[in-house]
């Protein structure tokens, strides 16, 4: 009818075959021309998110005579039904999984499955990453998400429950866990921030990139792993701080660490992203325009000494590089992944506190220098830290 939206339409991507995982290379779903302007696919996908809810999902295929590899395949968008309105794929069955239930995930099976080629066949791999950073985004957002909602579960549980004759979030020790939980969450939102708006910038470019979309990129795969960590240590402690009952199924904080520790396997495990995160660097060398940027914010710090701390830290880790074997960069890359995370977070933090003149934000910045970067304990004074976060977001009065 005129005037009305266009329906809601569910999309999902579909990558993962069983013989395969992340090295998509090894797939082996084919896809020959059909009749007009189809394709018909050929294969079985392991890991479908959605399937059976998704209306059209993008899908990899290898072309008829196409080369091997990843840079073989191609793209394609794999609608719900057929031309003739019947199912256009099987559903062979559900998985039953520890976390995201409310998703279903099953494996799916192409017998002339119809699908629409989405650009160059020859640039399918190009195609299927760019998908990939936006998985990879969203998953940073998911965590974030999940990480704040156990933050606030334990924080007013801590509020109220009473222990020894005090509530449980007198004590120095829960207060301790729950300014650590913070920390790790404004250094995972802001560093989420900063790759979406990178990814924004550059989400225009088209092969063959520029040093900005590499930098995206880059950032991109620190995102991805800062979130993931820091949500499963967050949502842990939220755990540890509820207590026995933390463990119990009617508490809503065991939910939260099940969730959280799909985000640092799906879109890509922490180990595949210190592996792109190395490519980026080695092959690219998209760690020059992150230097630039990130001594260009440091400059822009609320506090110089600490920003600029992190930032030659960041440094010195980048320069490592250079002297280790392509097997000794590999080992330690998750390492390498992290600490550009953590240093970059520093930088975002103090440049927050000084464009939003919110010194609560310069302080969490010294606490995650402090405590992450130079692995030294946290200290009383983080109480009253935590109690100007508390305040900043407009949470109950201690």
């Amino acid at each position: 009818m005129a005037g009305l939206a266009e329906p809601l339409m569910l999309g999902a991507t579909w990558f993962t075959e069983i013989q395969g995982g992340s090295d998509l290379g090894a797939n082996t779903t084919t896809a020959v021309r059909g009749e007009g302007g189809k394709w018909l696919l050929n294969g079985y996908k392991y890991f479908a998110s959605g399937a059976g809810l998704a209306d059209i999902a993008l899908a990899t295929a290898r072309p008829k005579g196409a080369r091997s590899g990843a840079k073989g395949l191609a793209l394609f968008a794999v609608p719900r039904l057929r031309g003739d309105g019947s199912l256009n794929f099987y559903l062979r069955r559900l998985k039953e999984k520890s976390g995201t239930v409310a998703v279903p995930t099953g494996e799916v099976e192409f017998i002339d499955t119809e699908a629409y080629l989405l650009g160059e066949a020859e640039k399918g791999i190009y195609y299927t990453l760019e998908d990939l950073m936006v998985s990879r985004l969203a998953n940073a957002a998911g965590a974030v998400g999940v990480s704040r909602k156990a933050y606030l579960e334990a924080y007013m549980y801590t509020l109220h429950r009473r222990a020894f004759g005090k509530r449980v979030i007198d004590h120095p020790l829960a207060r301790r866990d729950l300014l650590e939980m913070e920390i790790l969450n404004l250094e995972s939102l802001a560093i989420t921030h900063k790759a979406i708006d990178l990814f924004e910038k550059a989400s225009g470019d088209r092969p063959p990139y520029t040093r900005q979309y590499h930098y995206a990129r880059l950032m991109t795969h620190i995102a991805k792993n800062l979130t993931a960590e820091n949500a499963a240590r967050v949502t842990m402690l939220a755990m540890e701080l509820f207590g026995g009952v933390g463990f119990l199924s009617e508490y809503m904080v065991e939910r939260w660490h099940r969730e959280a520790l799909i985000t640092p396997i799906w879109e890509g495990t922490s180990n595949i992203q210190a592996l792109d995160m190395l490519e980026a660097i080695v092959g690219k060398n998209a760690h020059e325009p992150l230097l630039e940027d990130m001594g260009q914010l440091a400059r822009e710090a609320y506090d110089h000494e600490v920003a600029g701390s992190a930032y030659e830290f960041m440094k010195r880790r980048l320069s490592g590089l250079a002297g280790m074997s392509p097997a000794e960069a590999e080992f330690n890359a998750k390492y390498l992944l992290e600490d550009l995370g953590h240093a970059a977070s520093v930088i975002l933090l103090e440049n927050m506190a000084s464009t939003l003149d919110e010194e609560v934000y310069h302080r969490a910045a010294e606490l995650v220098y402090r405590y992450v970067l130079a692995r030294k304990p946290l200290e009383n004074p983080g109480t009253r830290v935590l109690e100007e976060i508390i305040s900043l977001q407009g949470s109950l009065p201690l």
